[in-house]
């Protein structure tokens, strides 16, 4: 399988397989692959195994993962399997697909405001005219912003921060104003 045989298939997006007497199909209902010719940066370094998320067509996201690859001149040959949302994808032969490579769930805040101390990252909060340092936790970064999380009790335990500072701890909150450096 490579990105040639995938094009010259000739088919529409959203074309409907048409049932006749000369033609069949073997449909399992619980496992789906889809093929996508990708040439992303994230695609380049993608495995076997890894997972990710798919957004189809209907906006529902569904968890894939990455049963084989095919390398190309500049291109490769992606083949997800999904277990979800399979009757709806069964009656197409080619469909418009999104791959999340990643999803974090935090607060999106400026690369400038983030500062370190043995190598702990914190931020600096504005509140009331008083600042306070609270520790965080950067779960993705690139060059511009980081999507940051607050640690749990039990995270800064392992850290080594003592009772009275943990009972005492201030969080990062969605409104907080923070200092840029």
């Amino acid at each position: 399988m490579n990105a040639e045989l995938l094009k010259s298939l000739d088919t529409k997006t959203g074309a409907i397989i048409s049932t006749s007497e000369e033609k069949g199909k073997v449909i399992n209902n619980f496992v789906c692959y889809i093929a996508c010719v990708m040439d992303t940066e994230k695609a380049s370094v993608a495995k076997v195994g890894d997972t990710v998320i798919l957004r189809l067509s209907s906006g529902q996201e569904v968890e894939a993962s990455i049963e084989y690859i095919a390398e190309g001149e500049e291109e490769r040959v992606i083949v997800f399997k999904i277990t979800e949302y399979v009757e709806e994808l069964v009656a197409y032969r080619e469909i418009v697909v999104d791959v999340v490579w990643w999803n974090y769930k935090g607060l999106k805040v400026s690369n400038l405001a983030i500062l370190e101390e043995k190598d702990i990252s914190y931020v600096e909060r504005s509140k009331a005219g008083y600042v306070e340092k609270i520790y965080v936790k950067v779960l993705r970064q690139n060059d511009t912003y980081s999507i940051l999380k607050n640690y749990t009790d039990e995270e800064l335990a392992e850290l080594g921060f003592d009772e009275t500072y943990i009972s005492s701890r201030k969080e990062l909150g969605l409104y907080d104003e923070i200092l840029l450096h």
